[in-house]
This record gives C-alpha cells, structure tokens and sequence, in this order.
C-alpha cells in the first residue's frame, strides 16, 4: 500500500466514524422522543380514563336526577288532581 492508499483509507475511516457519531446522536434523540411521546401517551390514556369515569358519573346524575323530576312530577299531578277533584266537590255542592 502506498501513502495514497493510506489517505484514502483513513480519510473514509474517518468519515464512517464521523457518520457513526452522527448517527448515534441521532438515535440518542430519538431514544429521548419516543419516551417523551410514551410519557405523553401515558398521561393521555390517564386522563381518558378519568373524564370516561366523570362521563359516568354524569350520565348517574343525570339519569338520578330525571327519575327525581319524574318522581316529583308525579306527586305534584297526583296533588293537582286532588286539588281538582275537591274544587269539583265544592262546585257540586254549591
């Protein structure tokens, strides 16, 4: 091998350690991303879960809330037609 051939060769050993180097930088901000990304996957499915669960409790509330207006409208319609049925006593009996 002459001197040329020496040159060259380590000028392309260089640049593959060169590219090496790059690519490992590469891979450490990748390494870096992809957990980042993981982290905020994680945090999202958590607070998915959480406003699925509160989403549930409202649908509860709102199901108990409309059988209590049901309930009440009930007793007052049933109160109305007491009432009514007694105005129509008096009015009979007038």
């Amino acid at each position: 091998m002459d001197v040329k051939q020496l040159d060259d060769l380590e000028e392309r050993i260089n640049q593959a350690v060169g590219l090496i180097e790059k690519l490992r930088k590469e891979n450490q901000e990748l390494l870096r991303v992809n957990q980042q990304l993981r982290s905020d996957a994680q945090s999202r499915e958590m607070l998915f879960q959480k406003l699925q669960a509160e989403n549930e409790n409202l649908r509860q509330l709102q199901n108990d809330s409309t059988s209590i207006g049901k309930e009440k409208e009930a007793v007052i319609k049933s109160k109305v037609e007491q009432m009514l049925a007694r105005l129509d006593e008096l009015s009979y009996n007038i």
